[in-house]
């Protein structure tokens, strides 16, 4: 995959690079410069030795999804761009991902507040005639304070703290910042927090794989056009 030797992640790396901008510089790719300069290099390389007709990503990396989209539409790439549904957890929506395994048994039930914060904002949205940006993060930032203020009032022995990354209601197509959704095109809810590792540990109380890092979670919702949920 790189036959002059693997260019690097430092944003002054030298080599051949595949860059989506502005898509690529906000939100996941504020946290991370260089990401989705990988991942649009690594996939353009991937597209052009398979030749595919379709390729398939989750959902729940939604602001990759924006970020091959475009740069299929861009550079004229004859594939189609599947987005397939987030996988979640029956019981409790948390979307299945690789890092849950770090959670820990006691970080895993309060890691569902960043769904459960978008979800709030979704609501709003889908019952209502509310489509400005601030009620309806309001309304997520409000399930992620409160749950953050019970949190920091137990004591270490039960409690697990996170910090919000980022609450953001954006647009579909280029996942810039919108004042108001457009009811006949939707938006993209989408955030990201950080689970702080557990401060006081039970003896014999599963804190997580290797020990229980830090773990940065991202999830999304599609706010959909408001005629497709009077279809549902």
């Amino acid at each position: 995959m790189y036959p002059s030797g693997f260019p690097g992640q430092d944003v002054d790396s030298k080599g051949s690079f595949v860059t989506i901008t502005p898509v690529g510089e906000v939100l996941e790719g504020a946290s991370r410069p260089t990401f989705f300069r990988g991942v649009a290099t690594v996939c353009m390389k991937l597209f052009n030795i398979v030749q595919p007709t379709k390729v398939y990503f989750g959902q729940k990396d939604v602001q990759q999804t924006v970020v091959i989209r475009r740069m299929v539409t861009d550079l004229m790439i004859p594939t189609e761009v599947v987005v397939c549904p987030t996988e979640r957890d029956p019981k409790d929506g948390l979307a299945l991902s690789s890092r849950n395994v770090y959670l820990g048994t006691r970080r895993r039930e309060i890691a569902t507040v960043l769904y459960q914060s978008l979800n709030a904002a979704e609501v709003l949205y889908r019952n209502s005639e509310t489509y400005d940006r601030e009620t309806l993060l309001g309304a997520a930032r409000h399930v992620a304070e409160g749950m953050r203020a019970i949190q920091s009032e137990l004591p270490e022995e039960k409690r697990a703290l996170f910090e919000v990354d980022y609450i953001s209601l954006a647009d579909p197509d280029t996942m810039m910042e919108v004042d108001q959704v457009d009811p006949e095109k939707g938006a993209v809810l989408s955030g990201a927090i950080k689970m702080l590792p557990i401060e006081k540990a039970a003896e014999g109380e599963d804190v997580g794989f290797g020990g229980g890092p830090a773990v940065r979670l991202i999830d999304n919702i599609i706010l959909k056009p408001k005629t497709e949920y009077a279809k549902e």
